[in-house]
């Protein structure tokens, strides 16, 4: 079976205004993370997260449908912090956020990583439910404060990824180094 999607490392230079619109087409996870369904500064503030890798997810017709954000070595040595996943809702519900995060985790352990962390918030039952069900496991529930002060509870969760399956052909998603600029 040959994947519908792949993914892209993205850059400020190229990528800003289609990650903004990203952002645009997801209000209900802009109002989760900072309380209002719009935040017109998201994407510069991702991208001047300093060692932030964000990566587009791409359908074959080269539309991003996707995001995923990561910080190498946070919060310590071999460990990696998956900071966003994120679709337009046209594309889920359909298993690709299952084949991105197996594939994410199968890269992580090629890169030397062992854990996984992540905060999902703590009034997002879904996101909650997905990541158990990708194998993440719950330690700690804490405050959080957004960019723009919102202020929220956020349940971090860790997954060893030396358990990683491998991704097999008809979930594999290949992490190409850049993408070209979007028309």
């Amino acid at each position: 079976m040959t994947d519908d999607y792949y993914v892209a490392q993205l850059d400020r230079e190229t990528h800003v205004r289609d990650l903004q619109a990203l952002y645009d087409r997801c209000p209900e996870f802009v109002q989760i993370e900072w309380g209002s369904p719009s935040n017109p500064e998201a994407a510069e503030q991702d991208f001047k997260y300093r060692g932030l890798l964000i990566y587009g997810i791409y359908s074959r017709q080269s539309e991003l449908i996707g995001v995923l954000e990561m910080l190498r070595d946070y919060p310590k040595p071999e460990e990696w912090w998956l900071a966003l996943l994120m679709f337009d809702a046209r594309a889920r519900n359909r298993g690709l956020g299952a084949r991105v995060c197996a594939s994410t985790l199968e890269w992580i352990a090629q890169q030397g990583g062992r854990a996984v962390w992540l905060g999902a918030q703590e009034n997002n039952l879904d996101a909650q439910r997905f990541w158990s069900r990708m194998g993440f496991v719950e330690k700690e529930r804490q405050p959080y404060v957004a960019s723009n002060g919102h202020e929220s509870r956020i349940v971090l969760m860790k997954r060893e990824v030396a358990d990683a399956r491998p991704a097999t052909s008809s979930l594999a998603i290949s992490f190409a180094s850049k993408r070209s600029p979007s028309s």
